[in-house]
C-alpha cells in the first residue's frame, strides 16, 4: 500500500542585505493584511472566496497572484481551525498578529550554485515587479534532505517564509510516495500521559505475550513547564506582558525539542520489531480520561498531546510504519488480564476481580495494543506477567535515536 508523506526542512536566510530584508518585511505586512481581508468574508469555501474576492484582491494588494491564492488558502485554514475551538464565543472572530508567507512552485525557485560559502539560493517573486534571491544556510541533517530533493527523491511543494526574532527562515515542504507495510506482524501500543509522556509495549502476532515495554518520563517537560510558569507569574506581577509572550515562545521551542526526541525514540523502538504497526488512542479520549484536581487538570491541559501524536505519525510515515488510532474507552481502567473495568488510583492498576497488580501506564498501552489486535482479527489476547525487559527512558530521553525530522 502506498501513502503520500510530507517532510519539512528548515533553513536560515544567511545575512540578507537591508534592501532584501525591507522587501520581505513589506511583503509580510501586505500578506497579513490580505489574509485578514479574506477572513472578513467569514467563509471556508475557496471557490466562494475566489469568485468574490480574487479580482478585487489583485486591485487592492501589491502581491504576486500566486501569493493572493495562498493567502486565501491560509485564511480558510485559519477559519476552519478557529471554528473547531470548543469554548469560543459565537460572535468572536479570529485574531491574527503574526503569519508566515506561503510561496508555491509558481512563485519561487531553488537551486544549488558553485558558491562555496552559500551554495543554496532561493528566489522569490514578491509582486508583479519584484523578485529577490536569498542565500539559505542548512545544518548537516537538513542538507541531507535538501540534496535528496535536488536529486528528485522528494518533490518540492511550498516554502513558508517565517520571521522569528528579527531573523528570516525558509520552511521547505517536500512530498513523496512511500510503501507502507501491508501485512503487520507486531502491534506497538503507545499510551500518552503526564507522569510518563509515553509508554510503549509490543505484541507479536505469533506470540500474544507483551514484550519489551518502555517508558519515557515526563519529568523533564514538567520541570520546563514549572520553571516557565514561575517566570511568567513574576513577569505578570511586574506587568511585563511583552516578556511573557517572548518566554512563552521559548518554552514551546524547548518542549517541542523534547517531544521530537521522544517521537524519534518511539519510532526507533518500533523499528526493532518485525513489520510493526503503531496503535494510539483517539486524542479526545486522552483528555477526557483525566479527572484530577483543578491544578492537575490545568497542568495536564498544557501538554502537547496532539503535537506528540503528530510527530510520531509524521516520523512513522517516513519509515513506512502505519499508524492506527483506536477507541480510548476504558483503556486506562480495564484490566488487560481479565477485562474487568475498575477505577485507578496511584501509579499502579489493581484489579479487584482477578487480583492483578500492574503498572497503570503499561496496562493502558497493552489495552491499546489489544484494541488494534482485535481490529486486525488476531484473536484473543493472552494475559501476561510484567515483561522482564521493561526499559525506562531517562528524564531527558536517551537522545540517541536518529532523527527523521529536518529543521
Amino acid at each position: 500500500m502506498k501513502k503520500e508523506v510530507q517532510l519539512t526542512v528548515v533553513g536560515k536566510v544567511f545575512r540578507p542585505n537591508k534592501k532584501k530584508v525591507l522587501a520581505l518585511n513589506k511583503c509580510l505586512e501586505e500578506y497579513l493584511k490580505l489574509v485578514m481581508w479574506y477572513l472578513n468574508f467569514n467563509s471556508t469555501s475557496k471557490t466562494f472566496l475566489h469568485k468574490n474576492g480574487y479580482e478585487k484582491a489583485k486591485e487592492l494588494f501589491n502581491l504576486n497572484t500566486a501569493l493572493i491564492q495562498t493567502a486565501r488558502d491560509k485564511a480558510v485554514e485559519i477559519l476552519k481551525s478557529f471554528n473547531e475551538k470548543k469554548n469560543r464565543v459565537k460572535s468572536e472572530k479570529p485574531k491574527l498578529k503574526r503569519i508566515s508567507i506561503r510561496f508555491d512552485k509558481r512563485c519561487y525557485s531553488f537551486a544549488k550554485t558553485t558558491n562555496k560559502l552559500t551554495p543554496y539560493w532561493l528566489t522569490l517573486s514578491l509582486n508583479r515587479k519584484e523578485r529577490i534571491s536569498l542565500p539559505i544556510f542548512f545544518g548537516e541533517r537538513q542538507q541531507k534532505y535538501i540534496e535528496e530533493a535536488l536529486q528528485g527523491k522528494w518533490e518540492f511543494c511550498t516554502v513558508e517564509m517565517v520571521k522569528r526574532n528579527g531573523e528570516w527562515y525558509a520552511h521547505f515542504v517536500f512530498k513523496k510516495e512511500i510503501e507502507l507495510n501491508d501485512e503487520q506482524k507486531t502491534v506497538v501500543g503507545v499510551d500518552l500521559g503526564e507522569w510518563n509522556v509515553a509508554t510503549a509495549i509490543a505484541i507479536s502476532r505469533k506470540n500474544p505475550k507483551p514484550m519489551k515495554g518502555r517508558f519515557w518520563s515526563g519529568a523533564k517537560i514538567r520541570e520546563i513547564r514549572g520553571k516557565y510558569a514561575h517566570i511568567r507569574r513574576n513577569l505578570q506581577r511586574k506587568k511585563r506582558l511583552d516578556l511573557v509572550k517572548r518566554i512563552g515562545h521559548k518554552e514551546e521551542r524547548i518542549v517541542n525539542q523534547q517531544l521530537h526526541i521522544i517521537a524519534n525514540e518511539i519510532i526507533a523502538y518500533a523499528k526493532q520489531f518485525e513489520k510493526p504497526v503503531i496503535a494510539m488512542e483517539e486524542l479526545d479520549g486522552i483528555r477526557e480520561n483525566m479527572n484530577g484536581s483543578a491544578k492537575l487538570n490545568r497542568r495536564l491541559h498544557t501538554w502537547s498531546f496532539r503535537k506528540l501524536q503528530q510527530y510520531i505519525e509524521y516520523k512513522a510515515n517516513l519509515e513506512g510504519i502505519p499508524i492506527v488510532y483506536v477507541n480510548p474507552k476504558n483503556t486506562s481502567k480495564r484490566c488487560h488480564k481479565c477485562g474487568h473495568v475498575a477505577q485507578v488510583n496511584g501509579r499502579e492498576f489493581r484489579c479487584p476481580k482477578c487480583g492483578l497488580v500492574y503498572n497503570r501506564d503499561l496496562n493502558s498501552a497493552i489495552n491499546i495494543a489489544h484494541a488494534l489486535k482485535r481490529g486486525l482479527g488476531w484473536g484473543s489476547c493472552e494475559p501476561s506477567e510484567l515483561p522482564d525487559e521493561v526499559l525506562v527512558g531517562s528524564r531527558h530521553g536517551t537522545g540517541e535515536a536518529p532523527s527523521v525530522r529536518a529543521g
